[in-house]
């Protein structure tokens, strides 16, 4: 297999702009042979006995000020948080260059799932976008992949729900759920009776009320 080439500075700032703006075929196959001829994945790299990433290019993206780094990503994925370790606790950092943590170190393990980051603490799960804000703390025996823009977590045998970028999470209420066939509204079951839930992230039993879903709008 041959060795892929190490990208320029520019190289990599033209290589962006492409990605972001191509319309036609032949933008998108000019892209596809660039990510084909050259390295585009960032790379962990040590100073001073400590970790940090750096672009393909070589522009530190987290400084070398952590034990360990969790995983790195290609170029097109630039904007997502860095697992890092810090005095044996995982934490989330931004690719700024400064090394800014988007969360304290306090968690045993993250590990990257589809686009999220699945947290765990003292054996309780959470979840965080891939830009690392926390939107299920780790506090759950479960957190599920979510759909679109809904998620579920499992606490103390009951279901619970967040509507990721809504800022709406529901607390763990809830003995069973469906995404109903073709609106794709969350139904669920609450004591007994089924239903679903509002806009203000309250249970109703009003189909014309119902507002958690998992659609992508």
């Amino acid at each position: 297999m041959t060795e892929k080439k190490i990208p320029t500075t520019q190289q990599m700032t033209e290589y962006r702009q492409l990605r972001k703006t191509m319309t036609t075929s032949e933008e998108y196959e000019k892209v596809m042979a660039f990510e084909e001829e050259y390295d585009i994945f960032s790379q962990v790299f040590t100073e001073g006995g400590k970790k940090g990433v750096k672009d393909a290019a070589g522009e530190v993206l987290v400084p070398a000020e952590f034990d360990e780094v969790g995983c790195t990503f290609a170029d097109f994925c630039r904007g997502f948080a860095i697992p890092v370790v810090k005095d044996g606790k995982m934490a989330l950092v931004s690719p700024d260059g400064k090394g800014t943590l988007l969360t304290e170190p306090v968690y045993d393990h993250i590990c990257f799932d589809d686009c999220f980051f699945v947290l765990v603490k003292d054996g309780k799960k959470g979840l965080a976008t891939g830009g690392g804000e926390v939107i299920i703390p780790a506090e759950m025996d479960e957190v599920y992949t979510p759909f679109n823009s809904l998620t579920a977590y499992l606490k103390d045998g009951k279901f619970g729900f967040a509507m990721i970028g809504y800022g709406l999470m529901t607390g763990p209420l809830y003995e069973s759920y469906d995404i109903e066939s073709g609106t794709e509204y969350l139904q669920v079951v609450k004591d007994g009776v089924s239903g679903y839930i509002d806009e203000s992230g309250e249970f109703t039993t009003e189909e014309d009320e119902r507002f958690f879903h998992a659609s992508c709008d």
